[in-house]
């Protein structure tokens, strides 16, 4: 070794310097390595300025000393050891141990020692191996931390290398897959699941092992006994490919279930909103036979009106019947309907009055839309009985708009004669009116009306607005 040739160099110059009194060797002197002459029990009896540098303590408090007591505690018994082969030819090679230094601190020393039985004396070199000790301890510590987090996870962990060979392995995944991982490690991983070896799963370990990008699948694993769904993050890793997979059989079984018992509501629902619009048209219809036993104009008009307020109610529910999603309807496509129903009601010649609509489609509750159509019934059917009388031309306008903050603006409006001052709510009894504002406080908005131009209606109120379109001409 090394280290043999150094030390017996150096021996042989000392044992020149014992018998001729000459000076010590200069390379014992400059070396930057630690170099001393101990007995063959351990005391110092000379000690370069590199190994007296590295410890602190000043020349004559090392040689006043035996290497022992230098040591750590816990490093004693085994350097004792050893320091009792020296008597019997017996030399230490590479010994690590921690020596004090004068700080109270410890550094990490690896000395080895040859002994001259002749002089008495053993010859020792020894290196600084702290900073390689405390690396390793860094890394130790950390292995340890990761051991301890991958260990703790609920989640099943594997890792492999670039040749596809287990290298880690988990206690959850032990148990996911019903094996020990000294049964695995080591082995390739195709080896140990070859019905996975050309399926998605081998696909997707690939691309990440190719791209280095992490990709995430959540797939059946037909195979007993693994049968079930599981999601899989892989993930690279300067080691190759860290896995991490989890059973989610129980959570897509469950999801399943939420499904298809969602499924079967929606169908009831369906069914609920399809018989209550059949039944609402059935009032219509008896509304509609009842007014052929009447010849007074007022009763006549009082039944239409009912008669035009459950079809609206009744349009609400078939849209409902037809739509996907049960808890918003799209208040747009609701009053597009409406006013064109009630415009074929009347019977009105578009060529007389027109319908100008200026409309977003824009989702709100049943809560909302239900109060909403009224309004709208009862302003357009109010527009088309008295605002166009004898003939006179004209057009009612709608609009409906989403605002910023979450409100919608609805307007509605004639260009017709326009009511008379007398005709507002808190002075007539139209029921109509009375409504529109019964109606408006149910949704929280204020009416605004004006007269100058016919007649126009504007109700701000505020909503959720999940989504709006372009506006519908």
């Amino acid at each position: 070794m090394a280290w043999q040739s150094i030390l017996l160099a150096i021996g042989r110059s000392l044992n020149q310097w014992h018998r001729n009194r000459m000076p010590l060797h200069p390379f014992f002197a400059l070396s930057p390595d630690l170099f001393c002459i101990t007995t063959l029990d351990g005391h110092f009896h000379r000690a370069n300025p590199a190994f007296v540098a590295t410890l602190g303590y000043p020349e004559p408090d090392v040689l006043s000393t035996n290497l022992l007591d230098l040591l750590h505690p816990e490093d004693r018994p085994a350097a004792a050891a050893a320091i009792a082969g020296l008597a019997h030819e017996t030399p230490i090679a590479a010994l690590e141990s921690r020596f004090r230094c004068t700080n109270g601190s410890y550094k990490w020393l690896a000395w080895s020692s040859t002994p001259f039985p002749a002089t008495g004396l053993a010859y020792t070199i020894a290196h600084d191996r702290t900073r390689p000790k405390l690396d390793e301890e860094a890394l130790r510590q950390s292995e340890a931390r990761c051991v301890c987090a991958l260990e703790s996870t609920t989640d099943a962990f594997f890792a492999v290398d670039p040749g596809w060979r287990l290298i880690r392995v988990n206690q959850q995944a032990e148990r996911l897959w019903m094996c020990q991982r000294d049964h695995v490690l080591g082995r390739n991983l195709w080896e140990v699941f070859p019905e996975a070896a050309a399926g998605p799963l081998h696909r997707l370990y690939e691309q990440v092992m190719r791209t280095g990008v992490p990709a995430h699948l959540e797939e059946f694993y037909p195979y007993a006994p693994h049968n079930g769904w599981f999601e899989v993050h892989v993930y690279p890793s300067p080691e190759g490919l860290a896995v991490y997979f989890r059973d989610v059989t129980g959570r897509r079984n469950a999801e399943e279930k939420i499904k298809r018992t969602l499924q079967e509501k929606e169908v009831l629902l369906r069914e609920v909103h399809h018989r209550v619009k059949n039944n609402l048209q059935v009032i219509c219809s008896m509304l509609r036979l009842q007014e052929r036993n009447f010849r007074d104009e007022t009763l006549l008009q009082a039944l239409r009106e009912c008669r035009e307020r459950v079809m609206a109610m009744a349009m609400l529910h078939d849209q409902l019947h037809r739509a996907k999603d049960f808890s918003n309807i799209n208040l747009g496509e609701y009053i597009r309907n409406l006013a064109s129903s009630l415009f074929s009601s009347y019977g009105v010649n578009s060529a007389d009055v027109g319908l100008r609509m200026d409309v977003e489609d824009i989702p709100v509750t049943v809560d909302t839309a239900i109060p909403c159509g009224l309004i709208v019934n009862e302003i357009v059917s109010n527009s088309l009985r008295h605002a166009f009388p004898e003939g006179r031309k004209g057009r009612v306008t709608l609009g409906l708009h989403a605002l910023p903050g979450g409100s919608v603006e609805l307007t509605i409006g004639d260009d017709g004669r326009g009511f008379p001052e007398s005709a507002h709510p808190a002075n007539t009894r139209s029921l109509g009116l009375w409504l529109v504002d019964l109606l408006a406080d149910q949704i929280g908005a204020a009416v605004e009306r004006s007269s100058d131009a016919g007649t126009q209606y504007r109700l701000v109120f505020q909503e959720t607005v999940v989504q709006a379109s372009s506006p519908v001409q």
